[in-house]
């Protein structure tokens, strides 16, 4: 089966119910479909043939999935762009991509693209805002015919690719098909309560990540009316919850968090049309989660999962975080048990399985892993290991199979969902010219879970101070990747290969810590 199969079905069957709503602009199921075949057929126009790539740099409203269905119709890959990225970031991502088109929102994403210099070697850019110099109309790609394109029916084109940075500093683009997807959609159909057509779903992650990417194309499939939000606004979300028949949103802990923090009254609202929240990018507190509970009155689901698996994998059901409540505290503690269709396994560093309770890698072998890593073939193989995508997260499973994170066997951040990793920051750091030696470690942080924190030896006679680095960075780096805490010392520690000693660099900072991850 196709992904927009599903959508079709849905306009045929159900063509008056809403399919997409952002502030005062509503598509219903049937409008969506004529919209998402007229793009199609306008992308088809411009030359573009299947397997080329289309770049998109935009917030969240109607025109993001319904590009993303309309290259999926058209046989094309989309190609979505995290818009906090620097231009020199932007740069490095289009030119390897290839992007045969791209689409920009607003004229910061569009002056974003210029300034990566990508733009002039991309035959097709276009803009969300009419015309502008350099950038043509989006709307003029919909006047093209509403009957639906003719599909070679083939499974095996790349729908998605994805860009995850790694512990080289290089981003890699992370190629996803049909059956990848196709899969993930049956697997979220597991966890309790099946979707309901007209269900609303709340959605103010941006498309750019897979999280958000895979819950509203799933919701679409599955009739939901999906509501996207461009960004996030504690008080828009509470507004949209108890405005709903019923709803369920997908959002991040500092998301909850911020909810609870910066509502006022929020105890005063009628929470009942929220049926469940599912999160995930990092664990929740147990005071949090109960304090959210008694105000939200709701069913929470925890989600593991990363880009290279799709969606999620792994799910700590609502019924294991009622039990958490009810005694069993440590739960809270795991990201939760296979969904079906996915296996897990912790192994050594020899990749042996380990007995339960011992720490080791985890392993998942799942029908959603990656189709694998865009023109990187030896980092592919690196990753898919028999079967089985190395995550990279140390930790156990129990006796019950529920799996627990300890530690992280590559060095990547996460903090408030988004990950970072510090060869990135350390590379701009290099080129910095006080600097002589630099590594960047995580630490815990109150808010975001994980903080980034530059340890620096500056070079003889120099002086750099940390506002002088924060606003090096943010020239270079995205202002999530940017750190915000710098500490300068005379040598970092190195073992006798010249590895620096990460794990001992962080000890401090984590040492009343149960877990080493935020």
């Amino acid at each position: 089966m196709l992904m927009q199969q599903m959508i079709e079905f849905n306009a045929l069957n159900n063509p008056a119910s809403t399919a997409l709503l952002a502030g005062d602009e509503v598509l219903s199921y049937a409008a969506f479909d004529q919209h998402c075949n007229q793009l199609a057929n306008g992308l088809r126009a411009l030359g573009l043939q299947a397997g080329e790539r289309v770049a998109v740099l935009a917030k969240n409203s109607p025109r993001y999935p319904m590009l993303m269905v309309a290259c999926m119709k058209a046989e094309l890959t989309l190609v979505p762009l995290n818009y906090r990225l620097a231009p020199q970031e932007l740069k490095f991502i289009l030119e390897d991509c290839g992007a045969s088109m791209l689409v920009t929102g607003d004229a910061e994403l569009r002056a974003a693209a210029d300034a990566s210099t990508a733009t002039g070697n991309i035959a097709h850019c276009y803009t969300l805002e009419g015309t502008r110099p350099g950038w043509q109309d989006f709307a003029t790609l919909l006047n093209a015919p509403c009957e639906r394109p003719a599909h070679s029916g083939r499974r095996d084109g790349v729908v998605f690719q994805l860009y995850t940075s790694g512990t080289t500093g290089l981003p890699k683009g992370v190629m996803i098909g049909h059956e990848q997807l196709t899969n993930g959609y049956v697997m979220s159909n597991h966890i309790p309560p099946r979707c309901q057509i007209g269900h609303t779903g709340i959605m103010p992650l941006p498309l750019f990540h897979v999280a958000g990417l895979a819950a509203a194309l799933f919701w679409l499939c599955s009739g939901y009316k999906v509501q996207l939000m461009a960004d996030f606004v504690p008080q828009e979300i509470v507004d949209a919850i108890v405005a709903s028949d019923s709803c369920d949103s997908v959002l991040v802990p500092a998301m909850i968090q911020a909810i609870l923090a910066f509502v006022p009254d929020i105890q005063r609202y009628d929470f009942s049309p929220l049926q469940r929240i599912t999160y995930g990018a990092s664990p929740i507190s147990i005071e949090v989660l109960q304090q959210a509970i008694g105000i939200f009155k709701c069913d929470f689901v925890q989600g593991y999962g990363m880009t290279e698996l799709s969606c999620m994998v792994l799910g700590l059901q609502a019924s294991d975080h009622q039990r958490a409540l009810n005694g069993e505290a440590h739960l809270l503690r795991s990201c939760g048990r296979p969904l079906p269709g996915a296996e897990l396994k912790v192994v050594d560093d020899n990749g042996i399985e380990v007995a339960s309770g011992e720490t080791g890698e985890l392993l998942i072998r799942s029908s959603t892993a990656m189709m694998g890593y865009w023109n990187q073939p030896d980092k592919t193989s690196e990753t898919l290991v028999d079967g089985w995508l190395r995550t990279g997260d140390a930790g156990y499973a129990d006796d019950e199979g529920f799996f627990y994170i300890r530690d992280r066997v590559k060095d990547m951040i996460v903090s408030g969902g988004e990950n970072i990793y510090p060869a990135e920051i350390e590379n701009v750091l290099f080129s910095h010219p006080g600097i002589q030696d630099v590594a960047v470690i995580a630490v815990p942080d109150d808010k975001f879970g994980e903080a980034a924190l530059a340890v620096c030896v500056l070079k003889p006679d120099a002086t750099a101070t940390s506002a002088e680095l924060i606003a090096f960075c943010q020239e270079r780096l995205a202002s999530y990747k940017t750190p915000r805490r710098y500490e300068f010392v005379q040598e970092i520690p190195r073992n006798p290969s010249g590895k620096i000693l990460k794990r001992v660099m962080r000890e401090p900072y984590w040492q009343n810590t149960e877990r080493r991850v935020g």
